[in-house]
């Protein structure tokens, strides 16, 4: 059977997020392929070509360092997805360009592929992910507007697609407990790190660390939007428990783009900013974050919440001991290969730190099964598996 694919597209923007990049990869992977591919950006319909050619762009712009013009518009943005009501809107007007746009794909079997949780009315067959359910397990991690939006129409969104997709075993058990119609039509679909993630020289790192006054192998990494779900005000407080001479040596460097819901954390952090024992970078560029990743003697990451977490397979890769939760995906997906912790407990998040700062060969223990570990996930498998999963509901 010959696959043809129509993929939503509109997550690939800046700042990009994880949906963002799980969008991108995705598409990246179906253009090497020999099928047909278009794309739906904004409500229309985009050529293979043009894909490639938006991807080639949108890499060589996210490579770059960011204006303040363009950090000022990441600002707009953010304020006005936070009116009530914004989601809505915006989505209500895509969907109807969408159907207008597509109707001529139908016919021509393409099977609809959207990355991000909510499909538009598309009468062909549609393959949706759901990365996780955390707006219903979590909602005050979200601002309202979002968790309103997803609980409105997730379960349309079901109902609808011929085949859902989540990130790992822990959120596919969590979908058939929250809506059972789930079950019989839904699978886990690992997501694969990026082959740029890997271990990087002293030297070839020095632009980024010497930009940010860092040492190599000596500070301790966390990356993640700073919103609540995140855990981070629980990782400076933890770190804020390891003795002075220990922070003065190794800094935490926090990497991520401004969230939501992050004053507490950052009333907790100002006495370590002071001290120049905590560095907040912002949102990096992919060229410098796998350069970061590859220079961090510890990587943490107590989330309290994930669909899968990409950031622990990505320090994997880079070589880089992970500290991360002792629940749900995370644990799932770091397979035996790191430190897990109770994320809820600073204490223990801080002797973890602790201990794994002491221990050498511990670090290149971790280091070196992490680097193997990792091997099994893979972008082109993520695609290869969707489209089996399309190949099998086109012969319905």
């Amino acid at each position: 059977m010959h696959t043809r694919i129509l993929i939503n597209i509109n997550t690939i923007r800046k700042p990009l997020t994880g949906i963002g990049y799980y969008t991108l990869n995705i598409l990246r992977e179906l253009l090497k392929k020999n099928i047909d591919v278009v794309g739906l950006q904004n409500g229309r319909v985009v050529s293979k070509n043009t894909l490639q050619q938006i991807i080639d762009s949108f890499l060589t712009q996210n490579n770059a360092k960011e204006t303040s013009s363009q950090s000022f518009k990441r600002i707009v943005v953010e304020l006005i997805r936070n009116i009530p009501g914004s989601y809505r809107i915006k989505n209500f007007f895509l969907c109807h360009r969408a159907n207008s746009a597509t109707a001529h794909l139908v016919a021509q079997k393409y099977v609809y592929f959207e990355p991000s949780f909510i499909p538009f009315d598309y009468p062909g067959k549609i393959i949706t992910t759901v990365h996780d359910l955390s707006f219903i397990s979590y909602p005050e991690f979200h601002p309202e507007t979002r968790v309103a939006y997803l609980t409105s129409n997730i379960g349309s969104s079901i109902n609808k697609s011929d085949h859902l997709i989540v990130d790992s075993d822990y959120i596919l058990n969590e979908l058939h407990n929250c809506y059972p119609l789930s079950k019989n039509k839904s699978s886990t679909v690992y997501l694969g790190v990026d082959e740029h993630f890997r271990i990087y020289s002293e030297i070839e790192c020095r632009s980024v660390t010497q930009t940010l006054g860092l040492k190599y192998q000596h500070f301790i990494l966390s990356v993640a939007t700073l919103e609540p779900r995140k855990n981070l005000k629980r990782l400076v407080l933890a770190y804020k428990r390891l003795p002075v001479e220990i922070r003065d040596r190794y800094p935490l460097v926090l990497v991520g783009d401004q969230g939501w819901k992050n004053t507490e954390l950052m009333k907790e952090a100002k006495e370590l900013i002071d001290n120049k024992q905590l560095i907040f970078t912002g949102y990096l560029s992919d060229s410098n974050l796998k350069y970061l990743y590859s220079s961090a003697m510890i990587f943490a990451y107590p989330s309290l919440y994930e669909g899968f977490g990409l950031p622990i397979i990505e320090a994997m890769a880079s070589g880089v001991p992970v500290i991360t939760s002792n629940r749900g995906a995370t644990a799932e997906i770091s397979g035996g290969v790191a430190i897990l912790v109770n994320p809820e407990d600073n204490e223990d998040i801080a002797q973890a730190m602790f201990d794994l700062i002491h221990q050498s060969q511990r670090r290149k223990e971790l280091s070196e099964s992490g680097i193997e570990f990792v091997k099994r996930y893979q972008w082109g498998k993520t695609v290869n598996h969707i489209l089996e999963i399309a190949d099998t509901i086109s012969d319905r």
